[in-house]
């Protein structure tokens, strides 16, 4: 690989990094009545395993994006991707919750290093629609890691255990780190390293929330995305608790979910070649709003089952997936190459900020019914349309 045109790595290694941090995420969801019961704590305190995860997620990146940025992409994915590891299995160990929330903060910390460095390496190969449609490919990666690991964890739950699904993610873990060892490679050469100082860390972050296009379409990421986490961090209560579903059937109910979003990622993959990227984005959001209308909808009107619910939140999955990766893609775009980890990593900020607090303010709150969970789907996909909005009939009309 030549210094001056570094390329790209495999896809597939790249969607396994990605898919890795998020298959973590909420493996163990089934399993939560079984953690507030062995830890003899609440259920709402177990609940906030997942906007501490995204939160320690948010914050790390704002470190790991520029760390990749003085000392290399590869370096960086290593170290976290073995932080992430030994993090895992700590989470098997842990005697109480506080212990467990501490594991799960070091096991975000490494798993962002996956996702905020790869999406970097794309930025450092390529750009515009070739970017976007790479993209493409890790976005599937990442509706299709959280989805699946529930599915996979509902049965581990209900044959071992809880703690089964943090040995398995320190399994996948360590797998993925034995490829990438050998396999991945350099793209951010040497002689393009250019990171702000320390010192001008905060200043450079600064520079970079006057950037307005990058703003934008990191806060249509944020919005369309956080009705996943509303999702997440609802069902076990809802679908568990209200409807009556059994734990190892509650990954069933996430595992449908990832062929909407797949699908909807191609379909706007081969669209950028015929229609213009905003428009495809303005589909989204519409689509998405769409779905929190009608899950606000089947909560005022006091549904019992689990299947309307899922399917409002489908039509928003649906809507997500033209918008994810187009909107990163556009995102880092906006911005120079030799601070793409710094783009990458205050993007990814924003997004999961925005994804812990919409999670936490769902964990605070008694769900009575699924009313609680269509209001705050129908919140966010909300803010969402009106920012694509603002975007195009705004903002671009006004350049153009």
């Amino acid at each position: 690989m030549s210094e001056s045109s570094p390329r790209m790595p495999p896809v597939w290694l790249l969607f396994a990094m990605m898919f890795v941090g998020q298959f973590a995420t909420n493996v163990y969801l089934p399993g939560l009545p079984d953690i507030a019961r062995d830890l003899s704590t609440s259920l709402s305190a177990a609940q906030t395993l997942v906007p501490a995860y995204l939160a320690s997620f948010a914050v790390a990146q704002l470190v790991m994006g520029p760390l990749s940025d003085r000392f290399g992409r590869r370096a960086v994915i290593i170290t976290g991707l073995g932080i992430f590891t030994l993090a895992s299995v700590a989470c098997v160990f842990a005697p109480d919750i506080p212990t467990l929330i501490a594991a799960r903060v070091f096991q975000a910390t490494g798993a962002c290093a996956t996702i905020v460095v790869g999406r970097a390496m794309i930025r450092d190969t390529s750009e515009g629609v070739a970017a976007a449609q790479a993209m493409a490919y890790l976005a599937i990666a990442m509706g299709v890691g959280p989805a699946v690991a529930p599915f996979v964890g509902g049965f581990l739950i209900g044959w071992v255990g809880w703690k089964a699904t943090f040995l398995l993610t320190a399994a996948v873990g360590a797998a993925v780190f034995a490829c990438v060892v050998p396999m991945l490679e350099e793209t951010l050469p040497r002689d393009r390293r250019n990171p702000p100082a320390p010192s001008r860390l905060v200043v450079e972050y600064g520079r970079l929330l006057r950037v307005r296009m990058f703003v934008t379409y990191s806060l249509l990421v944020s919005f369309t995305t956080a009705a996943a986490q509303v999702y997440l961090t609802s069902i076990p209560v809802v679908f568990t608790v209200l409807m009556g579903v059994r734990p190892e059937f509650v990954g069933f109910f996430i595992l449908m979910m990832p062929p909407f979003f797949i699908v909807a990622t191609y379909l706007a993959r081969r669209l950028s070649n015929h229609m213009a990227i905003d428009r495809i984005i303005l589909i989204g959001v519409v689509i998405s709003a769409s779905g929190g209308l009608l899950q606000l909808v089947l909560g005022i009107v006091g549904v019992t089952t689990p299947y309307p619910v899922m399917a409002a939140f489908a039509i928003s999955n649906f809507g997500t997936g033209f918008v994810f990766a187009n909107c990163y893609a556009l995102a880092l775009s906006s911005v120079p190459p030799a601070i793409a980890g710094s783009a990458s990593a205050l993007g990814g900020f924003i997004h999961m900020s925005w994804g812990a607090t919409v999670s936490l303010a769902v964990a605070s709150v008694a769900h009575t019914s699924s009313l609680q969970m269509g209001i705050a789907q129908m919140a966010t996909t909300s803010l969402g349309l009106a920012t694509a909005l603002v975007l195009i009939f705004v903002f671009k009309r006004g350049r153009g």
